[in-house]
This record gives C-alpha cells, structure tokens and sequence, in this order.
C-alpha cells in the first residue's frame, strides 16, 4: 500500500497527480517506511494504518477529456451566438429608435424634464452618489477590505476555538431572532419549522462540542499552507473578474439570442415565444462555467496542500512550484473530470431555476416540494464534488474514481471529517459577515467625509458590505478547500506530515485523540 504523492518504486520519489517532485540542489530523498510512523509521535496509540484508505496517485495523462472538449465545443456555440445575433439586435433596436414614435417619446420626456428640472435636480442631489465618489469609495473599501481580512485570518490563526464557538452561538442567535421574528408576524407555520432548527442547531453544538479543537487544529493547518503559498490569491480574484467577464458574455448570447429567434422588437414584444428547451441549455450553459471557474480553483488548492504537506520547500513562496504546477494541472490533465462533475451540479441549478420560473406562475404544493428537492440534492451534488475534487487535485483521479475515493473516505473516518469542515464554515462565514459589515461602515464614514447626502450614505454602505463579503469569502474560499484537503491528507499521510510539519501535527494528533478516544486512529 502507498501513500499519496509515494510511487512504489524504491526511491519513493514524491509524486504529485503523477509528477515527479524535485529535490532541491540535485539532492536525493531519504526513503522511508511511508505506513510506519517516526518512532515517539504515535506509540500511544500505534492503530492499524492500513484500515485507512489511502489514494494512489494516478499516470500524468488526460481524465474525462471527452467532457472538457464538450466544454470547450459548448463555449465556442456560446461565441458564436453572441457574435451571430448581437450585432443583428443592435441594427434592428437602432433603427427603431431612429423611428418617429421613439423620437417623440425622447421629446416629451426631454420637455417634461425641462419643466421639472429644479426639483429632479434636487432629489438626484440627494439620492445619487457622482462618479468620481463612487470610484474613491470602492477603491478605498476594497483596499480596506483586503486589509481587515489579512487581519481576520491572523485572528483565527490566534483565536480558532473561540471564534467556532461564537460562530456556533452566532448561528443559534440569528435562528432564534428568525422564529422570534416570525411569530411576531403571525407567520406561525415558519415559526415552527424555524423553531425545529434552532433545536436542531442546539442538539448540533452539544454533539460537536468536544470536537472544536480538532476542527481548531484543520482550520490553523488550512491557513498555514495557503498563507505559504499566497500565489493561490491571485488566481482567487482572477476568478471574481472571470466569472464577470463570463456573466456579460452569457448575457449577450442569451439576449441576442432570445431576440433574434422569438421575432421580438426594441420594445420588447415578441412574436414567439422562446423554445423551453433553448432557455434550459442556456441555464446549463452559465451554471456550468460558473461552477468549472471556481472548482479550477478548489482543485489548484488541493494539489498545493498536497505538495505542502508532503515537500514544504515546494511549496513556499508567493509563486512556488506548487501554486503553477498545481493550476496548470487544474486546466489541462485535470480539466475534464472539473467539467464532468460542474455540469452535473449545473443541470440540477437550471432545472431547479425553470421550476421556480414555473413557481411564479403556479405555485402549487408540487412545484414547492420540487424545488425543495432539488434544493436538497443540488446542495448534496456541491458537497459531495467538493471532496470528490480533492481528490482530483491531490491524485489526478478521474472524477468516479475520486467520487469512490469520497465514499471510502466516509466509511472510513464517518461522520469527522463531516463536522470539522461544517466548523470551519460556520466559523468563515460568520467572519466574513463581520468583515462586510465592518467595511460597510468605512464606506459610510468615507461617504461622510465627502459629503455625501443620506441617501447616498446608505448606498455607501451596502457597497461596502458587499465589496467586503465578496472580498472576504473569496480569499476564505481557498482556506476552506484547504481544510478539505487537510482532513484527507490526515486520514491518509499523517507520518510525512509529522516529519515535515510537527509543531502542526502534534496538535492535530492530541485534538484528535481528545475528539475520538474511543475510536482512535493514530
């Protein structure tokens, strides 16, 4: 049996997704017994090593690729339209609005805005923040933003299990005001449902209580090799600039689209109706790349983790080998099973939007038990790839064979690796809604500071809220898939991990020992 990044060959060369991993200055690896831990750090609880599953790393050749060239076929048709049929919507709503009827319209509502100027001039004073505000605020947000949230993660490096407890009571909080606030309201039946789960969320935090300093433990390791590896925010917010690129691309196809072959005019009336069929794929088609964007990311986390956890010196620095080799794998051997499992998550999102389209037409008892439905698998599909990549990333599987890995992994560590990384979330989550609330409020003093009137104050701060959680939860995305990544290479590699790293590990063994001493694995 080997161990990840291990070949079998007998200078157990680390291999990462079936890459070789350099030694430094030509030196050699020291080989040793990869299921036989240092000798001091396990002998109290010395378990049988092999009832843990281990990964195999996998030939460095092409996983799934039919399904990264569909991909690749699916973006060209979405080129294609949108350079098909913008330019033909943009000729026809130019000549309607050259038309008299639209020349009228501008003229009676050039006039009335001449007879009303004095007073439409005074409520945008008040209601409206100019350019050049609005530009100084986000700059100033954003900049502020990315400082308080550098400064958040030294707090949860210097605080983990407070913060998972006020995380958890946070969240107890927050469903207690929910029920509170509903029966106040009159709104009995969500009161009772909410009410279920605030009892749900009591039973939950006196379940996991005694498994905080584990999931403590995770989190400091996550954060320990992302900020090793900083390179990995780049490609975090390059992401954020993707994804919108991809949303204005999306829309124009979809429009120009819709416009062309439903007959319709600038005025927005359509002859025909839209193929249901058409607007399905669409969905599929902005579901999709959404989600391939942000698991390229999740998967680049997992192989730096991975080179980290095994050959630190890989794996330290801004740009180390680790963050370019791991994201070049991600878009390329890798690509295909990233494909395969995001379009499995994108049908389950587009469906689920045509039954709440459906839902605001009739909103009968089934659509409602459908949608909920669909809600519950697509939130399963998301969790369950969300491993299934670690192991893409970690090994180079195909995406069934690190689906099989997921299972084995469940079977074998139950419900632990399911509470540490719920922890963490909770724990991120509710720090990035501090850090959006906190940057709200430098937007609101930045907004006073220059004048601003109320309206525009409020509309300082929900921007700043927003360019905060945005912010926040994209740097806090690599750390969460860093956990992942964690809890596998625990549950696998606990010996490299003690040689490379043993301040880290001789937490995360005495926390595990304290959360699991019955079932004790190492």
């Amino acid at each position: 049996m080997t161990t990840p990044y291990y070949s079998a060959n007998e200078a157990s060369i680390p291999i990462v997704q079936g890459h070789a991993v350099s030694a430094p200055g030509g030196a050699s690896y020291q080989t040793h017994d990869p299921v036989s831990p240092p000798q001091g750090n396990y002998s109290a609880h010395s378990p049988d090593v092999n009832e843990v599953f281990h990964g195999e790393p996998q030939p460095a050749q092409y996983k799934d690729p039919i399904w990264a060239i569909l991909f690749y076929i699916h973006l060209g048709v979405m080129a294609f339209l949108a350079i098909r049929y913008a330019p033909l919507m943009a000729q026809e709503m130019a000549a309607e609005y050259v038309g008299g009827a639209y020349r009228k319209l501008s003229s009676a509502v050039v006039t009335r805005s001449l007879e009303e100027g004095s007073n439409v001039e005074g409520e945008s004073a008040e209601l409206e923040i100019d350019i050049a505000s609005l530009v100084t605020i986000i700059v100033l947000v954003g900049l502020a933003a990315l400082l308080v949230s550098s400064a958040a993660i030294g707090l949860m490096v210097a605080f983990p299990k407070p913060l998972i407890k006020m995380a958890l009571f946070f969240n107890l909080f927050l469903t207690g005001a929910m029920a509170i606030m509903s029966l106040i309201a009159g709104a009995i039946f969500p009161a009772i449902m909410i009410g279920v789960a605030f009892m749900f969320n009591v039973c939950f935090i006196r379940a996991v209580w005694s498994r905080i300093p584990f999931a403590a433990a995770n989190l400091v390791t996550a954060i320990s090799a992302v900020k090793s590896n900083m390179g990995l925010t780049f490609f975090a917010y390059n992401n954020l600039f993707v994804t919108f690129f991809w949303s204005i691309w999306w829309s124009i196809a979809f429009v120009a689209t819709s416009y062309v072959v439903s007959n319709c005019n600038a005025q927005g009336y359509c002859e025909n109706e839209m193929n249901g069929g058409l607007v399905f794929l669409f969905l599929v088609s902005f579901f999709w790349t959404a989600q391939v964007v942000k698991n390229v990311v999740h998967v680049t986390v997992a192989g730096t983790v991975g080179t980290w956890w095994l050959f630190p010196q890989e794996a330290n620095g801004c740009c180390s080998s680790a963050v370019r080799d791991s994201y070049w794998r991600s878009i390329t051997t890798s690509f295909g099973p990233i494909c395969l499992g995001s379009l499995i998550v994108a049908v389950i999102q587009a469906t689920r939007e045509i039954v709440n389209s459906m839902r605001n037409q009739d909103d009968s008892l089934l659509l409602c038990i459908a949608n909920c439905l669909l809600g519950c698998l697509e939130q399963l599909a998301e969790y369950f790839n969300k491993w299934a990549y670690i192991y893409v990333g970690l090994y180079g599987y195909g995406f069934v064979e690190a689906s099989v890995n997921v299972l084995n992994l469940f079977n074998s560590r139950g419900w632990s690796a399911i509470i540490a990384d719920t922890l963490v979330d909770t724990v991120l989550l509710m720090v990035s809604l501090s850090v959006g609330l906190l940057t709200g409020l430098i937007g609101l003093i930045v907004a006073a500071a220059m004048q601003q009137g109320g309206g525009s104050l409020v509309g300082a701060f929900f921007i700043g809220m927003l360019i905060g959680v945005v912010f926040c939860s994209t740097l806090f995305g690599l750390i969460s898939s860093g956990v992942n990544a964690v809890i596998v290479l625990f549950a696998e590699s606990p010996a490299e991990f003690a040689v490379n790293h043993p301040e880290l590990s001789r937490e995360m063994l005495k926390t595990w020992r304290e959360a699991y001493p019955i079932d004790v694995m190492y």
